[in-house]
């Protein structure tokens, strides 16, 4: 672990000399916004008249979502395209959560979210499981482009007026053109790829004069860090990556056998549950009813706030199944909705799509997570894989149609084949992965770890999609104090139970 230490944390107060910077400086503090609860500005040149050195940038006292603590705001200008620098310019935001003792080691944790979609600077729950390491570190969250503040790609997928659409489509055609068009009069789709991402990220890491970061990545996320420790290897001193998506499968094509491994581990557990098994004793025959009776088209469901009744999708039920099946604790819901359902009553499901549906407008950059996805992955989907990838599974090819509709009415390239190649470093890594995950089952992790030749590989048992437990919070405070994986012991989290099902 490096001893060195940065100038206090509350300062941010970089190693940049202090000529050429005033200019710089004045430029940006009038580009310099961010929209959460600013108290005041401060320019950091009396710090600098004190060091000798100063941030060519101004931060502003701020408040993140859900963090307590004070935070420091601020931005860089890039441009959108590179390869045409006099062309749109885009602000990267990003907050920096200062160390406790007020002297921050020069490494902070950088979270890197997923989705894709998610923003830095509105997860304020990474500090509630980070807390604990930042004593002497910062924290520095950085809003990927085209997410929360950084020219975040907003699109309303949720319909209010017409609830059919979201009861029959992920990604409902007419609402995934509208966006494109809008979205396309203030942004270039094509240029908000990972690459982009960690090209800016580095640039932010450049400007707050920190050493190499402690990158906290999860799900989608992990493509972020894998791209960065590729292009970037000696700005990373650590990896933290849960639940891996690997960089050289293309997605959504696995999604289907991941969910059905899911389903069926969870209907293992409901019957060695003898309480459950008593309740529920037909579980699986009454799941394999209700999915054909949706195959039929015959089920409609009433709405509550609309007249009339709507048709419920077969697929667009499963996809929400699956979605519930990331983690033990949400799939422990699922059982009791399929017997509600063979019952007659779908009112629990209809409710929780269009409840996610909404959450998803607002929690993700749903224009974002087709830029990538557009890009990065179904470009890559064989059509001569897909019959075996789907076969004998309750989700089909439902949920990858529907990506790869939306795929064409979306701007997009097709990423460099190179760009693709599984990542081979020796940066400390630490992999964690829950055996009950059913959107990035253990072979994931078994797929891409071999290329982390310093790592360690932790399997909680019974948990699922970037859960955190407190033997993972043990072992990464352990791994990010020494910077290495020595002495740490994987099995710390075999002994986790599974959450119990819901029976009414």
């Amino acid at each position: 672990m490096s001893s060195a230490r940065r100038v206090g944390a509350s300062s941010l107060a970089s190693r940049r000399p202090l000529n050429g910077a005033m200019a710089l400086l004045r430029r940006l503090i009038d580009c310099l916004r961010f929209s959460r609860s600013v108290l005041f500005t401060i320019v950091l040149t009396a710090v600098a008249t004190q060091v000798g050195y100063a941030l060519p940038i101004a931060l502003q006292s701020c408040s993140v979502p859900g963090v307590q603590r004070s935070a420091r705001c601020g931005a860089i200008e890039v441009p959108e395209n590179p390869n045409r620098p006099g062309f749109r310019k885009l602000e990267i935001h990003f907050a920096v959560i200062p160390a406790t003792n007020g002297h921050a080691l020069p490494d902070p944790i950088v979270p890197l979210l997923g989705g894709p979609g998610e923003a830095a600077t509105e997860a304020g729950q990474f500090l509630e499981r980070l807390t604990p390491m930042l004593d002497d570190r910062d924290l520095l969250l950085v809003d990927q482009r085209g997410t929360g503040q950084s020219g975040a790609l907003r699109c309303h997928f949720f319909s209010t007026d017409d609830p059919a659409e979201n009861l029959q489509n992920l990604f409902p055609p007419v609402r995934v053109e509208n966006c494109a068009k809008d979205l396309a009069t203030r942004a270039d789709l094509t240029q908000y790829s990972y690459q982009r991402f960690v090209d800016d990220l580095e640039k932010v890491r450049q400007i707050l004069g920190y050493g190499p970061l402690n990158l906290f990545a999860g799900s989608y996320g992990t493509r972020a860090a894998q791209v960065f420790v590729r292009a970037y290897p000696g700005s990373v001193r650590s990896i933290y990556l849960g639940s891996v998506d690997p960089i050289d499968i293309a997605m959504p094509l696995p999604f289907a056998k991941a969910a059905q491994l899911a389903l069926e581990r969870t209907f293992a557990a409901c019957e060695a549950d003898a309480a459950f098994q008593s309740a529920f004793p037909h579980v699986r025959d009454e799941f394999s009813q209700i999915m054909e009776l949706l195959a039929t088209g015959r089920v409609s469901v009433k709405v509550p706030g609309h007249g009339g009744r709507v048709a419920l999708s077969q697929g667009r039920v499963a996809e929400w199944f699956r979605s519930l099946l990331y983690r033990p604790s949400s799939a422990a819901r699922l059982p009791w909705l399929i017997v509600r359902a063979s019952k007659g009553d779908w009112d629990p499901i209809v409710k929780g799509i269009l409840e996610d549906a909404r959450d998803a407008d607002h929690d993700l950059s749903l224009g974002l997570l087709l830029s990538i996805t557009c890009s990065d992955d179904l470009p890559f989907v064989r059509e001569e894989e897909v019959a075996a990838a789907v076969r004998n599974t309750f989700l089909g090819d439902w949920r990858l149609r529907q990506q790869e509709a939306a795929c064409k009415l979306w701007p997009h390239t097709t990423a460099s084949a190179s760009s693709r190649e599984p990542i081979h470093t020796q940066v400390p890594t630490i992999f964690v992965a829950g055996d009950s995950d059913g959107g990035t089952p253990l072979w994931f992790t078994e797929h891409t770890a071999p290329g982390f030749q310093n790592r360690i590989v932790v399997i909680m048992n019974n948990r699922g999609h970037t859960e955190w437990e407190p033997c993972v919070e043990t072992l990464y405070r352990r791994f990010l104090n020494q910077g290495s994986v020595q002495g740490l012991d994987a099995s710390l989290c075999s002994h986790l139970s599974r959450p119990p099902f819901k029976t009414e």
